[in-house]
């Protein structure tokens, strides 16, 4: 595949793409740049992904200091979906179906209490 056929790809997902349209097209996208990391790896990425999340959900949060003359622009919607693509590739690499681990871990968590 080359990017050209990816953007083509990319072009062609909307709100309305399922799961495994947006599988399929992460899965393409790392094969396309090169990716080629290890779960470990992977989980590294996210753990860092992570982080840059939590500082732009810290940026929003009016009880967190932050420096008041430093000029801050939102990426929050950014940083969520690099989480996103971390997690999809992690699943990628163990040929997990998101929807069939969704459901199985929601049949654990109606059988749990939650208060």
């Amino acid at each position: 595949m080359t990017n050209k056929e990816l953007k083509s790809e990319l072009d062609n997902l909307s709100n309305k793409s399922s799961v495994e349209e947006l599988q399929k097209y992460i899965k393409d996208m790392i094969l396309v740049r090169g990716f080629k990391n290890t779960l470990l790896e992977r989980m590294c990425l996210l753990t860092e992904e992570i982080g840059e999340l939590a500082k732009e959900v810290r940026k929003t949060d009016k009880n967190l200091a932050i420096d008041i003359n430093k000029k801050y622009s939102s990426n929050l919607e950014n940083e969520i979906t690099d989480v996103f693509i971390c997690l999809m590739g992690m699943c990628d690499l163990i040929d997990m179906d998101i929807v069939k681990g969704l459901k199985d871990k929601e049949e654990i968590n109606f059988k749990r209490e939650w208060k």
